[in-house]
């Protein structure tokens, strides 16, 4: 017997998250832009003309959660995945649905954009120093033998860091160095030296 009263359906946590994959992503991509942004202007370049790829920002992101030394992405995202299906779960109104889980989201937005500006900003400053781990480059640019930290490739543009003669302790007067491909001849790069 049919009583009239909608049937309810069983509760599919899947289906809440999985509607929510669109803002996840959005997130991810702003965790990886605050990261590179900082970064590469703490070496006075501009990211804008880098042209980082979409999926290099998400993985930026991605590999940011296991490369912090603390827990609070893995939180951030863990409560992204959590906190709204809880709350569709609830008794509330739908209006204090709407208002609450917009409030978490902005909150968690500036949360993710912070924490990782601040690791941008700190893996820059750990590059910058003496136990950097940017790649060694050598090269030769007018028969002339030179070394440095290689920050980023873009195309045929090597930009290179601290870059100084061979056998020089010192780094030269540039901080920031762009090479054209066509310009410098017996590139060796050594990843962890």
């Amino acid at each position: 017997m049919d009583s009239g009263e909608p049937k309810s359906r069983e509760y599919n946590f899947l289906s809440d998250v999985s509607m929510l994959l669109p803002i996840y992503v959005v997130y991810l991509f702003l965790s990886g832009w605050a990261f590179n942004d900082y970064y590469f202007r703490f070496f006075s370049l501009d990211p804008r003309f880098l042209d980082v790829s979409f999926h290099d920002t998400l993985l930026r992101a991605f590999t940011l959660m296991f490369t912090t030394a603390d827990w609070t992405l893995w939180f951030i995202y863990g409560s992204l995945f959590l906190v709204p299906p809880l709350v569709n779960r609830t008794a509330l109104h739908f209006a204090w649905k709407i208002v609450s889980l917009s409030m978490f989201f902005v909150a968690l937005l500036l949360w993710i954009y912070f924490v990782s500006r601040s690791a941008g900003e700190q893996k820059a400053r750990t590059d910058k120093g003496d136990m950097s781990t940017l790649p060694a480059i050598t090269f030769n640019l007018q028969k002339q033998s030179l070394v440095g930290k290689l920050l980023y490739m873009k195309g045929e543009l090597y930009f290179v860091d601290r870059v100084r003669s061979q056998g020089d302790e010192k780094p030269g007067q540039l901080q920031l160095s762009v090479y054209k491909a066509s310009e410098i001849e017996n590139v060796k790069i050594v990843e962890h030296q």
